[in-house]
């Protein structure tokens, strides 16, 4: 017979688990589906709608694909794997701190690792897949020291377009590999519609690279904005 106090450690161990299995209820699956994959669309038009020649109107561009063509390479045929499964963990891990869930162990191994994660939910479950932790601590980094009052050596800003590059292209590759190889984290939500949510977030991290790297980010962020007010200005014609 459980003592009270084994009952309650063991209804918390049974609440640490990451992912929950079962989906979501297939109404909910198939409006969460058309919703990101609406996303999808309208991120890939605001890249599509990219002024033409302007990711190769100056050596950023150049240094941006340099980067990301070298890196699609070089994390193919050496992954670094022990670095990809800390990234990855700790992605669960804050994320579940940024929605309030509780966490326990956290585990790490050459190949895979785990974090206990007590009531998941499917951005917990997802955020590794969407959030590249590595190029977002570069780009912090560079948008903290663009606002200091310094002057920089011209190399610097195309080292960092470089280096975004780079980040990008381990996130894409290692992340393929995961999804490739089964993942039990996208169950959470279900496939169909997890998909769809990496889909869409991979494209606004992709906008927001090439934001970061570009001379003029203000430009690429407008577009994804005058979509939306001409969208809106359509719909009101016609609804008029």
């Amino acid at each position: 017979m459980l003592t009270a106090k084994a009952a309650r450690l063991a209804r918390r161990e049974l609440g640490r688990r990451l992912p929950r299995r079962g989906g979501v209820p297939w109404p909910w699956a198939i409006l969460g589906g058309l919703f990101w994959l609406g996303i999808a669309l309208w991120l890939g038009a605001s890249l599509w709608r990219m002024p033409k020649g302007h990711l190769l109107s100056g050596p950023w561009g150049w240094c941006l694909l340099g980067g990301l063509g070298a890196g699609m390479v070089f994390f193919s045929l050496c992954p670094l794997r022990p670095l990809y499964v800390f990234g990855h963990e700790l992605t669960h891990w804050l994320a579940a701190k940024a929605t309030f869930h509780r966490t326990g162990a956290f585990r790490l191994g050459l190949s895979r690792g785990s974090v206990e994660i007590e009531g998941s939910s499917g951005l917990v479950a997802l955020a590794p897949y969407v959030c590249p932790l590595y190029l977002l601590l570069l780009g912090g980094v560079l948008a903290f020291l663009s606002l200091l009052p310094l002057s920089f050596p011209p190399w610097l800003p195309l080292l960092g377009a470089v280096a975004l590059g780079l980040c990008l292209a381990y996130h894409w590759v290692l992340t393929a590999m995961a999804l490739l190889r089964g993942q039990k984290d996208l169950e959470v939500w279900g496939r169909a519609l997890s998909a769809t949510f990496i889909l869409a977030g991979n494209l606004a991290v992709l906008l927001a690279a090439l934001a970061l790297a570009s001379p003029r980010p203000a430009l690429l962020w407008e577009i994804p904005w005058a979509l939306l007010q001409q969208a809106a200005r359509l719909l009101l014609a016609h609804l008029g």
